[in-house]
């Protein structure tokens, strides 16, 4: 398999920095890379800004928890469009849990094995329920996440599939809440 980037061919032994490639690759999936310059803060809106994409079709990976501590400690992804927010009550209500919140940066990185910013639901550290907004499943192509900060994978709704992931509405209906 070759992935694309631009307009030259990369061999997968020369995609390493960028796990979520490689897996892509060998599930047969086509994956472009793309890269940008990473910078923190709104990351997604930074990408399409910087790569004349439509931010509603960058996929944002996030990181929540149920707030215990150690072994009590359960953490989930949700992919949500780059423009919009999660709710907290559709996610706790379509995860089945009592009490969700954002995880901190440090768990984070602990949960998937990936820096914030670079989070990709491909390759984690350890097997993370994912939960996707289904409106991603309308758009193609998407753009994901490569599992390095400043790369991004643009990929086919189906990629998706290799997820086993729960589909559902999580986005909140206020524009003035604060941003997941």
């Amino acid at each position: 398999h070759y992935i694309l980037f631009q307009t030259e061919v990369f061999m997968p032994e020369q995609i390493h920095e960028a796990p979520a490639l490689r897996i892509l690759c060998a599930a047969g999936e086509d994956a472009l890379r793309i890269d940008y310059v990473f910078r923190f803060g709104r990351v997604t809106r930074d990408a399409a800004a910087q790569l004349g994409l439509d931010e509603h079709r960058i996929i944002k990976t996030l990181v929540f928890d149920n707030g215990s501590k150690g072994e009590n400690l359960q953490a989930l992804l949700v992919l949500m469009h780059g423009d919009c927010r999660v709710s907290l009550r559709k996610l706790e209500k379509l995860a089945q849990f009592p009490h969700l919140q954002p995880s901190t940066r440090e768990t984070a990185e602990e949960k998937t094995g990936y820096a914030p910013g670079g989070i990709s639901p491909f390759g984690t550290k350890y097997a993370l329920p994912v939960f996707i907004q289904e409106s991603l499943l309308d758009l193609d192509p998407l753009y994901i996440n490569a599992g390095k900060r400043g790369i991004i994978a643009r990929i086919h709704p189906s990629a998706l599939r290799l997820l086993n992931a729960v589909y559902g509405d999580m986005t909140s209906p206020h524009p003035q809440a604060r941003q997941l």
